[in-house]
């Protein structure tokens, strides 16, 4: 859609989500290929760094060089209850929505992004 008031053209707004609840889970800690103890929110910039300076040779199968990587996030956030799911005792994910995680994941980005919606 195209919006153009007095000769200005304006953009649609990203919608941001209202749940106060991201910033904490961006906030999570764990270990990963991007560090010890880093945040959800330094693994996603990370992964966006690496994206912007491989451009086309960037594996989105493998950007920290393993496969699987999603789980990297969905562990910690099955962990400290930001997503539902079940881990063994190792810190491994036995059960997990992936639909679910992935949105909430997008959420975290848009968070990260454009910041929270009071």
């Amino acid at each position: 859609m195209k919006v153009v008031i007095d000769n200005v053209e304006y953009v649609p707004l990203v919608a941001v989500p209202k749940d106060s609840e991201l910033l904490a889970a961006l906030e999570v800690r764990f270990d990963s290929d991007v560090g010890d103890n880093a945040t959800i929110r330094d693994y996603l910039h990370e992964l966006l760094r690496t994206l912007w300076s491989q451009g086309e040779s960037f594996s989105g199968k493998r950007p920290f060089g393993n496969s699987g990587w999603e789980y990297n996030l969905y562990a910690p956030l099955i962990k400290h209850k930001f997503i539902a799911g079940k881990l063994d005792k190792d810190g491994y994910i036995q059960d997990c929505d992936g639909e679910a995680a992935t949105k909430f994941v997008s959420d975290l980005i848009k968070v990260m992004c454009y910041g929270y919606k009071t």
